[in-house]
C-alpha cells in the first residue's frame, strides 16, 4: 500500500443509512488505494466528453468507487480525500514526464492512450458527496433549531378550489393537503392564472405569483392568519403555504377569503386530529445491508432516467457514442467489488445479480458485474422495465388534475414521511412529501454514485389501480424548522382514470405498504 499509511476513522451513520457494525473499513480503505495504484499501473484510456451526467471513464470509475464507500459510511470523507490527493499528485508527475518524453517541445496535447486528468485536488473535491466535512453548517432556507424526528400532528385531506380576481389576473388556487405539525400549519397547493388582457381570456397564461398578500385566513374563533408561500421543486405552479401566525391545533375549520372570490370553507375534520391508539399501516422487515441498499438505489436510478431517452434516441446516440445509460452503468462492477472488500455486501447476494438484469433488461453493456442476471426481479422492478422496453410507451395522456391525499406513514429507518398530495400537469406526476428525521446536512451536498440522491435514502413506489408500477424519484426540496417539503415525480406518469393507489416505501431494515383512494379535482 502506497501514500499515508492506513487509518480507520469512526464514522457516525445518519438516519436511514442502516445497520453498520461489521463493516470492514480498513478493508475499504486498502480495496480504494489497490484500485487507484492499479489505475496508475495500467494503460490510460484516452479522454472522451459526454453530454449525461455519470461515470464514464477511468477517473470516474475511481470517483464512483469512493462516493459508494462514503454512502455507506465505509470511509470518512478526510481518508477518502487524502487517497485521491495522492492519487491526483502521482497523475500530475506522471503527466508532467510524458511532457519531457513524447512530442516536441510545447506539445498542446498528451500522446495517445493517454487520459486527460482533471488538475490536482480537482478529483479529491468530487467524492464529496456523503460525508460533509464535520462541523460544516448546512444551508438551508429558513433554517431554524426544529423539533427532533416525530410524525404529523394533524393531516386533512382537503380537495377545494378557491377562485380569485384581481385588475389584471384571475384563476384558482387548488387546496390538496392541510398539515399542522411541530413546525407549523401549512397547506399544499396548485395554482393557475389567467390575464384579463389576453383576447382568448380564459386559457392558462404563465403562472407567476398569486397575490397572496390580498388573501385572508379566518378560523372559528375569530383568529386570523395571512400565507407564506415556499416552492419545493416540480412544477412552477405548485407549492405549499404556511399560515402565519401558527393556530391553534384544535380549530374546526378555516375561510379563506380572496380578492374578488366567493369564501371558501375548509372543513378540519376532528377525526383527522391525533389519536391515541390509531392504527398505522404495518411495518414488515427487509434486512437489507447498507451495500445492498445501495445497488438497489442504482437499479432504480436507472429505471428512472431511462424513460428520459426514447427508443428512437437511444438507437440514433448509439450510432455515435456509447449511449447515456452504457455511461452511466460503467464502473458498477467496481463498486460491487469494493462494497464487498468493506464487508457491506455478502458475496452471495442476490442483489448484484437483480441490478445485472436490470442493465440486461435495458440493453446496457460494460457496466462490469460478473454475477450473472437474476430472474427474480421485484415486481415493480418488472413493470417498469416492461414499460421502457415498449417502443411506445407513452401513448395514454396525462391529463391535468390534482388528487387530495393526506396521510402518515409510519417510521422507516429513523424517517417519517406524510402524504401531501398528488398533481398531474405538463405531462408529469408529482407526489407532495412531507419528510422528518433526514440528516440536515445531507441536502447540501452533490449526488452519490451515478447521480443518486443519497440525501433521501428511502425507496417509494405507487402501484395505480391498474396494476402498473410508478417509481418516485426527488425533483426538489425546502427545509423549514426542521421539516422537508419534497416533490417526488413519479415514473412513467399517472394517469387520471386512477381510482386509487398503493403506495410502498421502504428503507435497508422496514417497509410499508397502504392503499389511499383517490379524489382528484380538475385544472381547466
Amino acid at each position: 500500500m502506497t501514500g499515508t499509511s492506513a487509518r480507520v476513522r469512526a464514522v457516525v451513520p445518519g438516519p436511514g443509512r442502516g445497520h453498520t457494525e461489521g463493516m470492514n473499513r480498513e478493508g475499504a480503505e486498502t480495496h480504494l488505494r489497490l484500485l487507484t495504484e492499479a489505475e496508475l499501473r495500467g494503460p490510460m484510456a484516452p479522454a472522451r466528453r459526454q453530454p449525461w451526467a455519470g461515470p464514464g471513464g477511468s477517473t470516474t470509475r475511481l470517483t464512483a468507487v469512493a462516493q459508494a464507500l462514503t454512502a455507506v459510511h465505509a470511509l470518512d470523507h478526510d481518508t477518502v480525500e487524502d487517497i485521491l490527493a495522492d492519487f491526483d499528485l502521482a497523475v500530475s508527475l506522471r503527466q508532467r514526464a510524458d511532457r519531457y518524453t513524447s512530442g516536441p517541445v510545447g506539445a498542446a496535447v498528451p500522446r495517445p492512450g493517454r487520459l486527460v486528468f482533471p488538475s490536482p485536488g480537482m478529483l479529491a473535491m468530487r467524492s464529496r458527496l456523503a460525508a460533509p466535512s464535520p462541523g460544516e453548517p448546512a444551508r438551508s432556507p429558513e433554517q431554524g433549531p426544529g423539533p427532533g424526528p416525530g410524525g404529523p400532528d394533524r393531516l386533512v385531506p382537503v380537495g377545494l378550489t378557491v377562485p380569485y380576481r384581481d385588475e389584471d389576473l384571475s384563476g384558482e388556487m387548488f387546496l390538496m393537503a392541510f398539515a399542522h405539525t411541530a413546525a407549523g400549519a401549512r397547506f399544499t397547493m396548485v395554482w393557475q392564472t389567467h390575464s384579463v388582457h389576453d383576447p382568448e381570456y380564459g386559457a392558462p397564461v404563465h403562472p407567476g405569483l398569486l397575490p397572496f398578500e390580498r388573501f385572508t385566513v379566518t378560523d372559528n374563533r375569530g383568529g386570523r392568519y395571512h400565507l407564506n408561500f415556499a416552492r419545493s421543486g416540480g412544477p412552477e405552479w405548485a407549492g405549499d403555504v404556511s399560515l402565519r401566525p401558527e393556530p391553534p391545533d384544535d380549530i374546526s375549520w378555516l375561510d379563506i377569503s380572496a380578492p374578488g372570490g366567493p369564501v371558501v370553507r375548509v372543513v378540519l375534520d376532528p377525526g383527522a386530529a391525533p389519536a391515541a391508539g390509531r392504527t398505522e399501516p404495518p411495518v414488515s422487515e427487509t434486512k437489507l445491508s447498507p451495500g445492498e441498499h445501495l445497488l438497489v438505489m442504482l437499479a432504480e436510478q436507472l429505471l428512472t432516467v431511462a424513460p428520459e431517452f426514447p427508443h428512437d434516441l437511444r438507437m440514433q446516440l448509439a450510432a455515435i457514442s456509447p449511449g447515456p445509460l452504457h455511461t452511466m452503468a460503467t464502473g458498477m462492477g467496481d463498486v460491487i467489488a469494493a462494497l464487498e472488500a468493506a464487508d457491506v455486501l455478502s458475496p452471495l447476494s442476490p442483489v448484484p445479480g437483480r441490478l445485472a438484469a436490470v442493465c440486461a433488461g435495458m440493453r446496457v453493456s460494460g457496466h462490469g458485474i460478473t454475477a450473472p442476471p437474476a430472474q427474480d426481479l421485484p415486481e415493480p422492478w418488472l413493470s417498469l422495465l416492461a414499460h421502457y422496453q415498449r417502443r411506445k410507451p407513452d401513448t395514454a395522456p396525462v391529463h391535468d388534475g390534482y388528487a387530495a391525499v393526506a396521510t402518515a406513514l409510519p417510521e422507516l429507518d429513523g424517517i417519517r414521511l406524510a402524504l401531501l398530495g398528488l398533481l398531474n400537469t405538463d405531462g408529469g406526476s408529482w407526489l407532495q412529501v412531507l419528510a422528518r428525521g433526514l440528516d440536515p446536512k445531507t441536502p447540501e451536498t452533490p449526488r452519490g454514485p451515478f447521480g443518486i440522491d443519497t440525501y433521501f435514502p428511502l425507496s417509494v413506489w405507487i402501484r395505480d389501480s391498474g396494476g402498473r408500477w410508478h417509481a418516485c424519484r426527488p425533483a426538489g426540496w425546502h427545509r423549514h424548522n426542521g421539516e422537508y417539503v419534497l416533490k417526488l415525480q413519479l415514473v412513467p406518469p399517472l394517469t387520471r382514470s386512477t381510482d386509487w393507489i398503493e403506495v410502498l416505501a421502504a428503507g435497508p431494515s422496514a417497509q410499508v405498504r397502504v392503499r389511499l383512494p383517490l379524489r382528484w379535482g380538475y385544472l381547466h
